[in-house]
């Protein structure tokens, strides 16, 4: 004695085991969605900075993954637009220095790609090509590393202190959005 099985009554079997599995993935988010900050800050190489961010930003509360990163990438660019205030100010204040005031100049264009490639990250977190913000992150990461780079040739070319601040401040931000982007969101 065996089941009858005709085709109707195992479509009708197939289409409610499909249900099921669908109706389970739905309810169950994956490790990823439902990683909190304080789990992806002792990933990162600044666990005081990364915590700050997060702490006080009250989206965090109820971020998942992808909001902690936009929460990471709006720090980014309010870091990378604090260092363009400070950068005018270094122009403004260099009359006597030549080549200082070139370098801040070539800083101010840098800096103008980090934001740019920053946003660009920003909007391609909305979209279903997140994955490519990681790409974007780079390139601001690199422009960053550029910009320091300019002052590691010549003594009289002495990086400010208050430049130093926020440039550093700036890159160890983006390394955070990236270790984001990197570990959690591929």
């Amino acid at each position: 004695m065996g089941f009858p099985c005709n085709s109707s009554s195992f479509s009708l079997l197939s289409l409610l085991v499909v249900l099921l599995l669908v109706g389970l993935s739905s309810q169950s988010p994956s490790v990823k969605e439902t990683v909190g900050y304080d789990f992806i800050c002792r990933k990162t190489a600044n666990l005081d900075l990364c915590l700050e961010i997060f702490e006080s930003d009250p989206r965090s509360a109820v971020a998942d993954v992808k909001g902690l990163a936009q929460i990471a990438d709006d720090a980014c660019e309010a870091s990378a637009n604090q260092t363009l205030k400070t950068l005018g100010l270094l122009i403004n204040s260099t009359m006597s220095s030549p080549i200082l005031k070139e370098r801040f100049e070539t800083c101010v264009r840098y800096y103008d790609i980090v934001i740019a490639n920053l946003d660009m990250a920003k909007r391609l977190l909305a979209s279903p090509k997140y994955t490519s913000a990681l790409d974007y992150s780079q390139v601001a990461k690199n422009y960053i590393d550029d910009c320091d780079a300019l002052f590691q040739s010549s003594p009289i070319s002495a990086k400010p202190a208050e430049l130093e601040k926020v440039t550093k401040k700036s890159l160890d931000l983006v390394l955070i959005f990236r270790v984001i982007l990197d570990v959690f969101l591929r």
